[in-house]
């Protein structure tokens, strides 16, 4: 502990962490009394503007080495500030700064260095079984298929549920392998059987693509889908087996093949593209009609949505528009595609209505950095405070993960300063109790092709192509890593993802071959039976995960041991990286009062289990 100042204990700031408007928070300084210290002031510096203040802290009193200061007060507005601190010794000004890699302080006499950040929220609603749950990441057209579909659009191409999926240039995205919402309902009982109690789906409006982020109709379901009939019976059954449903959502752009922009005269409708006259002409940034037109990315068949067009904000947020049609059949929450590219007035509009349609709506964002203090296009995102999402896809953790498990080294430190900067000081805990979790998503390598392949880095599709088999010694390190990597990511905070296949080893590099049919004839057994007592154990143990805190007690290059606790009771996990034993007694201060309360095989095997890669639970009593 710092003998000056740490944010994450309470004896130095309470409460630690985000506050609420209005709430009381008190800082406190020990300053060694050889510094002869008088004006200290805590300083607080608003992020992405000019603006600061500062207060003076008052001296309390001193003992043999220290004098003490202390303040306190709270802040009337959303916001998020750096915040470090200033004194006076012998005449020179110094400064408490955060020490690199902790959330200690050092004295320096640079004003150069790291500050603390203190985010000011507004009070969330979220839904609890974000908190104490599993979630299932399914691509629609990937993970199963169940009956036929009537008069499927003539002109994609179709394919056999086997093999990878196109990868040349212009073909990527364009084949479909026939999954649809039937499929999804008659494996209902299977993501049962491993915990799920949070479906997330990918697009299923209808699109010309097979990832369908190129919405075509905001309003209708894709038929090679099915119906809207389906999607209503999937929600329904799933609502029966406890699952909440979050589906994608696309604002930032739509397909130039859609009835709002109509370039190819797909529609019997007069799009953008086709006229000025359009009643969608307003929703697009035009140059020079019909052919010069703002894209996403750059990406012509994407054309960019003019957020501040009147009518779009009516057809997507106005009563009976595109939210609440989605809601009406019964979602629970969205998935907000880029959020990152849509302004701050957007996601109020989408967070207003989504609460307006159900209290404890689901909206989770996808930012791929830390969401506290993100800008983008020159203005700052709030998506923390309290009006724009309940939830965040967890980039940082899963990357933090992934590198550690694989590479051990400095990597170590790397994690512990992700998990405590995202659970314990840069997010609300109402947001950061129900972070999406993950290890793999249609967007990123597979974990498994992570942990053990060929690094994808800046390599081409050809490459990746040549790459994306794992041999047999890979694939068996690879689980092993995977295991314990899942076994973690079930202990945080927040909401477990599994993004479709993993559970049974499915690897891939980027897409497109992390899109792969889900293998129905060749699963792994024996990760599927890790993943069925990792949701069985989450399930068991849902009130408590729900309640207790977060404490990462200690990460090395081999070992990994975090803790969860709450009303005297302690969980411990316990990760062995190395490729050989490792003494956990030196790190555990009551060794002969730890018994084991789960494993993922027999309590006896536990010292052995996938040696020489280890996970266990504890709970010390």
């Amino acid at each position: 502990m710092s003998e000056i100042f740490d944010s994450l204990q309470t004896r130095f700031k309470t409460p630690t962490g985000c506050i609420k408007v209005g709430e009381e928070v008190y800082f406190h300084l020990e300053i060694p009394k050889k510094e002869a210290p008088y004006e200290v002031r805590i300083i607080f510096e608003e992020f992405f503007s000019d603006k600061a203040f500062s207060e003076e802290m008052t001296r309390i009193r001193e003992d043999n080495d220290r004098i003490i200061f202390e303040t306190e007060g709270n802040f009337g507005e959303k916001n998020i500030y750096r915040y470090f601190f200033s004194f006076k010794s012998y005449g020179r000004t110094k400064f408490i700064k955060k020490k690199a890699g902790s959330f200690e302080g050092q004295i320096q006499e640079s004003p150069e260095g790291f500050a603390w950040q203190l985010t000011i929220y507004d009070e969330i609603t979220t839904n609890p079984n974000m908190q104490e749950g599993v979630m299932y990441q399914i691509f629609p057209d990937r993970f199963a298929r169940y009956g036929s579909v009537e008069n499927p659009p003539a002109d994609r191409i179709y394919r056999v549920w086997e093999g990878n999926p196109f990868w040349k240039e212009k073909l990527i995205g364009q084949d479909f392998f026939g999954g649809n919402l039937q499929g999804v309902i008659h494996k209902l009982r299977y993501l049962k059987e491993l915990g799920v109690t949070a479906l997330y789906l990918n697009p299923i409006w209808i699109a010309r693509s097979n990832h369908r982020y190129d919405p075509a109709d905001y309003k209708k379901v894709d038929p090679l889908l099915g119906t809207e009939a389906d999607f209503k019976e999937l929600i329904k059954r799933a609502h029966k087996l406890g699952m909440i449903v979050v589906i994608d959502t696309v604002l930032n752009h739509t397909g130039a093949d859609s009835i709002y922009f109509n370039k190819y005269n797909s529609y019997p409708v007069i799009g953008a593209f086709n006229s000025t006259e359009s009643k969608y002409f307003g929703w697009y940034y035009f140059s020079e009609h019909p052919e010069k037109y703002e894209s996403w990315w750059g990406f012509t068949e994407h054309p960019k949505i003019n957020q501040e067009a009147s009518s779009f904000q009516e057809y997507m947020f106005g009563n009976g528009g595109v939210i609440d049609y989605w809601y009406s059949l019964g979602i629970d929450g969205l998935r907000l595609d880029v959020p990152d590219e849509l302004p701050n007035f957007t996601l109020n509009c989408i967070y207003n209505c989504s609460k307006r349609n159900k209290e404890n709506a689901v909206i989770i964002s996808e930012v791929w950095e830390d969401a506290s203090n993100k800008a983008n296009y020159g203005h700052r995102m709030e998506y923390l405070l309290g009006h724009e999402t309940t939830s965040v896809m967890n980039y940082p953790v899963k990357d933090a993960i992934l590198a550690y498990i694989r590479y051990g080294d400095f990597w170590g430190a790397h994690l512990k300063e992700t998990l405590e900067t995202v659970f314990l000081e840069n997010y609300p805990r109402e947001i950061a109790w129900s972070l999406m979790n993950f290890l793999s998503s249609h967007d990123t390598v597979r974990a498994i092709t992570k942990l053990v392949g060929p690094e994808a880095q800046e390599n081409d599709r050809e490459w990746q192509n040549k790459h994306d088999t794992l041999s047999r010694e890979e694939y068996i390190l690879g689980r092993e890593r995977l295991m314990i990597s899942y076994l973690i990511l079930y202990f945080l905070p927040g909401i477990p993802s599994i993004y479709y296949g993993d559970e049974v080893g499915l690897c891939g590099q980027k897409d497109p071959f992390n899109r792969k049919p889900y293998p129905w004839n060749r699963r792994d057994k024996k990760l599927l039976k890790f993943f069925k007592a990792l949701g069985k154990f989450r399930h068991i143990e849902r009130d408590f995960f729900r309640k207790a805190d977060f404490e990462v007690s200690y990460i090395d290059e081999e070992i990994c041991i975090l803790e969860r606790s709450h009303a005297k009771r302690q969980l411990f996990l316990v990760v062995n990286r190395s490729d050989h034993m490792v003494d956990i007694v030196k790190h555990n201060d009551h060794p002969e009062r730890t018994k084991i309360l789960f494993t993922t095989d027999k309590h006896n095997e536990c010292k052995t289990y996938l040696n020489p890669h280890q996970g266990m639970i504890l709970e010390l009593f």
